[in-house]
């Protein structure tokens, strides 16, 4: 196979390119083909490279950025900020940001209501909340503040998730300036006119134990991304709740468009050749 070379990591195949030219893309399509690629864990390198986007686009490849990863840590990333902050849980006013609910974010504010001392939800669609909060009320005694008001919602709060808010739905909203706002889906580069608090886009994890052999040798892949795509499957949350839980997955640090690296001093926290894990 020229100008790529293949190997094996127990089940997974790893894909090492030496030369990036337009013979490795041919033979990189019709391997995406063949054995029908849907997600793909690129090394640092080559993730940066424009040409692998656009083979992703071409052949409907989700390149794993740890954002699906994220979703189902989101929890613990409001923890993580929170000690950041050096502030308690049951003092926080958390603004969740969500017009699709699905299973795994409404796990999330199950498990996040019940932590703080406010939690409000944010969406033009608060019918398909109604379940949700009957069930929190009924389960918990808590009460969930479901509006469409995007001036006063999240104004007083402390923590702001965003699930699925677009760059213009954002900029309807009004925040306080000292807020944190996690980006759960995509990265958004808030208006520093509009947003004077941090805008988290990104962090990094300890690898588990049990993956650390794949660390070792897969130095230019980010240990999140490395690690999503061994525990990445669809499935239900609980699956892969107990799974994050089995693993002890802790955060290392959060990163912030301004480049601020946000560590809580708690552990909860070489270039190779271009390589491609499927």
């Amino acid at each position: 196979m020229a100008n790529l070379r293949l190997k094996k990591y127990g089940n997974r195949d790893l894909i090492i390119v030496p030369k990036w030219n337009e013979k490795a893309l041919m033979r990189l399509e019709n391997m995406a083909k063949i054995r029908c690629w849907k997600n793909i864990c690129v090394s640092n390198q080559l993730s940066q490279k424009q040409e692998m986007i656009n083979f992703a686009k071409k052949n409907k490849l989700k390149i794993m950025d740890g954002k699906w990863l994220l979703k189902n840590m989101v929890d613990q990333v409001v923890e993580y900020v929170v000690d950041w902050k050096k502030e308690l849980w049951q003092n926080q006013e958390v603004t969740i940001l969500c017009q699709v609910l699905d299973e795994t974010i409404m796990e999330k504010i199950k498990e996040i209501c019940v932590k703080v001392k406010i939690c409000n939800i944010l969406t033009k669609h608060s019918k398909q909340y109604q379940k949700l909060e009957e069930e929190v009320y009924q389960t918990n005694g808590i009460i969930l503040n479901v509006s469409n008001n995007v001036k006063r919602a999240a104004l007083k709060s402390s923590v702001i998730i965003n699930f699925d808010f677009s760059e213009s739905d954002l900029e309807k909203c009004v925040f306080s300036k000292n807020a944190c706002m996690i980006q759960v889906s995509r990265n958004i580069d808030m208006d520093k006119k509009k947003f004077e608090g941090k805008n988290i886009i990104s962090y990094e994890i300890e690898m588990p134990e049990k993956y650390l052999e794949f660390q070792e040798k897969l130095e230019d892949f980010s240990n999140k991304v490395l690690y999503e795509s061994f525990i990445f499957k669809h499935t239900n949350y609980k699956n892969i709740k107990k799974e994050l839980l089995q693993d002890r997955v802790k955060i290392v640090h959060l990163q912030a468009t301004d480049k601020t690296i946000l560590k809580n001093g708690k552990k909860n926290s070489s270039k190779m050749l271009d390589k491609i894990t499927i």
